[in-house]
């Protein structure tokens, strides 16, 4: 009864996860995606350019003023470049995504394989400083509670999972000394 409740609570999560992300693709929900990604920071989008439009989707760049780093393999720049796939009223939301809407002033998470990311980030969560927060937490909460059978399906080991854990944590009481 307890596993039936704990996946319960995991797809409400992911759920209430993915109606909030807009558009990200469910392999970006595997915990092994954002375990795997070299670079891991928090920022504000800077400025947004338009880079192509086509009858499906729309090819964009943000510029990103980081604000903390949690993971990277070198040094620590000041700001971060994105390029993704977007959506508005005259091109719909593709099925299966990953796509974004980023606003300057908006707040971010990245989980990508560079500063300079040329490829959409594996994992990418966007709103106000107490909606990061928020869904850090979710994340955390979510990944302490996942059975070793759930562990498996997001593709990760107990190692992993420590070191996921301790980076929610570092990502947690970096959105909560920001101001």
């Amino acid at each position: 009864m307890k596993a039936k409740n704990c996946s319960f609570l995991l797809t409400c999560v992911l759920i209430s996860g993915a109606a909030h992300l807009l558009g990200a693709n469910m392999r970006s929900f595997i915990e092994s995606v954002r375990r795997k990604a070299p670079v891991v920071y928090v920022g504000s989008v800077k400025e947004v350019r338009l880079l192509q439009r086509t009858k499906f989707d729309i090819k964009a760049k943000a510029v990103v003023d980081i604000k903390s780093v949690m993971r990277t393999p070198g040094s620590n720049p000041q700001q971060a470049t994105i390029e993704y796939s977007s959506y508005d009223d005259k091109t719909p939301m593709m099925e299966g995504g990953p796509q974004y809407q980023l606003r300057p002033g908006v707040s971010v998470i990245v989980f990508a394989n560079s500063f300079d990311a040329n490829i959409p980030p594996g994992y990418l969560v966007q709103g106000s400083r107490q909606e990061l927060l928020q869904q850090v937490e979710a994340l955390r909460d979510a990944l302490s509670k996942m059975s070793p059978d759930q562990l498996k399906v997001h593709e990760i080991t107990e190692d992993d999972r420590r070191v996921q854990m301790s980076l929610y944590e570092k990502l947690s009481a970096s959105l909560r000394a920001a101001k």
